[in-house]
């Protein structure tokens, strides 16, 4: 049996397993949480929703449904067991079909520019109503050199080119993590990243400032104004983000150019300034409820903590020990961890930039939208 043959029974076999009874329970609530109403009335979607769940969904102990089912079965032999767990490296995208190639199909990603040479396990049938300039949205799988088509495809014609364009750009602001799967463009937006960061130092003097609330539009939008005259656009730039609740209870805001991510927001982080030049001040309130959300909210990044921990970390670990309740607590020995526990989701992969590299071919259809 070749490699296509047993990628398309093992497919088979780990679709049962995760309909199992075993999973039963945890799949019902992932198709409640996607589907509220209780109508599941498009199969595409559903199919894209368990295959999800089988591959990339993280189950009570860290795993995967395909994990479980390498574990369960100790027969499969190495290259099996590798093809399996490969899987798990899921290319998801809006997918342009430029030609038929055998028993494959090269469809190009309009998400992350790439192109895929794709196979399905129902063989050349499942492309036969294809046609070149249609377009998919769905998701493949490695296999070999080549990829499979894992879940059902939803297909649309040439002449939605322009909603799926716009589809793509969405998914690419939404989920940059799909966009950077293509080096050439994680090289490109770090190299954009690295001359805006340099652009904001020029202007403000370091990576990060505390200012009033109410002055952040206007330095934000000076920043970007600059970048903006540099690139020599003439369109002037505006602040884009809502903080009108957190401009409400806060008095300071740090503006904070991260090298690997862009410009992040911290509030109240004057008051927290305060608290790690003054520990004493944990004994207040306010300190103490605005230093337990920086810590325990997964939205906030574990740079703003280390930027103040490491000012002075002697009093940053009396801080964390009259927090913490634990009069043994080092910053220099125990911080790292401290983050890790809290912040885990920043350390599962790298942080990626915030600026999203697109085509020209995407940049002028935004345009067109925009000014439409």
């Amino acid at each position: 049996m070749d490699l296509m043959e047993r990628a398309g029974t093992l497919k088979e076999q780990l679709v049962d397993f995760a309909l199992s009874a075993r999973f039963r329970r945890r799949l019902e609530t992932v198709l409640d949480q996607t589907f509220p109403d209780g109508l599941v009335d498009d199969e595409a979607g559903a199919s894209l929703v368990i295959d999800h769940f089988i591959l990339q969904h993280r189950l009570q102990d860290g795993g995967t449904v395909v994990d479980r089912f390498v574990l369960a079965h100790p027969e499969l032999s190495a290259e099996e067991r590798d093809m399996l767990l490969g899987w798990k490296d899921v290319v998801e995208g809006i997918f342009e079909v430029r030609a038929k190639d055998g028993d494959a199909i090269s469809l190009f990603n309009l998400v992350d520019e790439l192109t895929y040479r794709t196979r399905s396990n129902m063989g050349k049938a499942a492309f036969r109503p294809l046609k070149k300039g249609m377009f998919l949205i769905g998701r493949v799988v490695p296999l070999g050199d080549d990829w499979l088509v894992s879940g059902n495809l939803a297909a649309f014609p040439a002449s939605e080119r322009a909603t799926l364009l716009t589809q793509a750009a969405e998914l690419s602001l939404r989920s940059p993590e799909l966009v950077f799967r293509n080096p050439e463009k994680l090289a490109t937006a770090r190299r954009i990243l690295a001359d805006q960061r340099e652009l904001f130092i020029e202007l403000y003097g370091d990576e990060l400032i505390v200012v009033s609330c109410d002055v952040l539009t206007e330095r934000v939008n000076a920043f970007w104004n600059a970048v903006a005259e540099k690139a020599a656009v003439t369109e002037k730039a505006r602040a884009d983000f809502d903080f009108a609740e957190e401009m409400a209870f806060a008095e300071t805001v740090a503006i904070h150019f991260d090298p690997d991510t862009g410009l992040s927001f911290y509030f109240d982080f004057g008051l927290l300034q305060a608290l790690f030049d003054n520990p004493a001040l944990i004994a207040r309130r306010r300190y103490r409820e605005t230093m337990t959300s920086y810590l325990r909210d997964d939205s906030v990044s574990p740079a703003a903590i280390r930027i103040l921990a490491e000012r002075d970390p002697e009093k940053a670990g009396v801080v964390f020990q009259k927090l913490l309740k634990k009069r043994g607590f080092s910053w220099a020995e125990h911080g790292e961890a401290l983050l890790r526990k809290h912040k885990a989701r920043y350390f599962e992969a790298p942080q990626l930039p915030t600026n999203i590299p697109v085509s020209e071919t995407m940049a002028e259809h935004l345009r067109n939208a925009r000014h439409s």
